[in-house]
């Protein structure tokens, strides 16, 4: 197997459509999803490595597309976003989903810390009670916050990892636009049922602003491929509905890799998803059982990937989850909807024996959970490891 790196950069907009139907409350109209979730990456990349195998048997040729396809995994996935006229993405073309631990404000954000309760709250029967209430939480100020930005620079999430302030400037935003489609009747020469409708496409070559010149977005993609794959991809390669045409440009492996300014220790870690993540149970990672803290408090207990020693989940701050619903292509029929924590959850971790946690690069960008389809290796669950004071939440 070899490992591949390059950028995906779409030169048509991209359509993601998300699981909702097109008989909602707005008639005729579909729904994307913010950002490409790795699953479409992963798919886009199968279906031109089949395209590849097809060309090389000649016409004619069969091939079993679910196992001869299955060489290709992400490892790596990054958003990208650069100039117009630079000729190369580097670590400061990165940009990050918004962590769940900020009370975003355009003047100043705000930490959200998370603290013991002081106060005994009752929940709602659960057979996980006493966890639920022993888990820490952030004090909210009666303000509203302000809406966030969908992104952060790397510089920004660099200064959140160490626990700074995520500072400035702020990076570009997607720009979004509807096309309408519409289905003429020859004889009739009017729109034909039910085929007059629109769909929310993203721009990947964004318009100038007052704090950004025209820029370019991509997907950084860092992959295994079949030892037969020397020179995969190579040409156009089609993502998103309608497969909207796809250049690839090769990186360098510096993209992916941790900065050095990232903390090396810490007394507590802080884990934020850099993409969407599929845990066994919900919202609650995998390899976490119930148990108990030294004091003998009820607590979810376990190990994680990369990390040495038993830790406790202190607390998670977790949006609203992303219903992802995908195509076999192979059986043409819809698989089962999964339901996955959205990236920028974080997660609240401390070492059972209070020892701290060390070596915090080799988390940069690990795999977290698992997929039922692809194992580990669809993209998702990747996490940025940061900063965490435990001590702090009782100061």
């Amino acid at each position: 197997m070899n490992t591949a790196r390059f950028a995906l950069l779409p030169r048509e907009g991209l359509f993601c459509k998300n699981g909702r139907g097109w008989y909602t409350s707005d008639v005729g109209r579909s729904h994307s999803h913010d950002w490409p979730p790795p699953s479409t990456v992963l798919g886009a990349l199968r279906a031109a490595w089949g395209q590849t195998l097809l060309a090389r048997r000649g016409p004619g040729a069969p091939l079993d597309w679910e196992r001869e396809t299955q060489g290709i995994a992400i490892r790596k996935l990054l958003t990208l976003w650069r100039p117009v006229g630079e000729s190369s993405f580097g670590p400061e073309s990165r940009l990050w989903p918004v962590p769940a631990d900020v009370l975003w404000g355009k003047e100043k954000s705000q930490r959200l810390l998370p603290r013991p309760l002081s106060v005994d709250v009752g929940t709602l029967g659960s057979k996980d009670d006493e966890l639920l209430e022993g888990l820490w939480v952030p004090s909210l100020p009666k303000a509203k916050p302000d809406v966030a930005p969908s992104f952060w620079t790397d510089e920004m999430m660099r200064r959140w990892l160490r626990g700074e302030a995520p500072g400035s400037p702020l990076a570009p935003e997607p720009v979004r636009r509807n096309d309408i489609h519409v289905t003429l009747n020859v004889k009739s020469q009017t729109a034909e049922p039910g085929m007059l409708y629109q769909s929310e496409v993203l721009e990947t070559l964004g318009s100038e602003s007052d704090a950004h010149p025209v820029g370019e977005w991509a997907l950084g993609v860092e992959c295994v491929v079949p030892d037969a794959a020397k020179a995969f991809p190579s040409g156009l390669l089609g993502l998103g509905g309608k497969r909207r045409l796809t250049s690839t440009e090769p990186v360098t492996p510096s993209l992916f890799a941790p900065p050095p300014d990232l903390p090396a220790c810490s007394p507590g870690l802080r884990l934020i998803l850099a993409t969407p993540a599929y845990f066994k149970e919900g919202w609650l990672p995998d390899g976490l059982t119930r148990g108990e803290t030294r004091d003998g408090q009820p607590a979810w207990v376990g190990t994680l990937p990369g990390v040495d020693g038993k830790v406790v989940l202190r607390a998670a701050m977790v949006p609203r989850p992303l219903e992802l619903s995908t195509w076999d292509m192979v059986a043409r029929a819809p698989r089962a909807t999964r339901r996955l924590v959205p990236s920028g959850a974080t997660y609240f971790f401390e070492k059972w024996d209070e020892s701290g946690f060390t070596s915090l690069e080799k988390l940069w960008l690990a795999a977290w959970g698992a997929s039922p389809e692809a194992g580990p290796h669809e993209g998702l669950g990747l996490v940025l490891p940061g900063h965490w004071n435990p001590r702090e939440a009782h100061t």
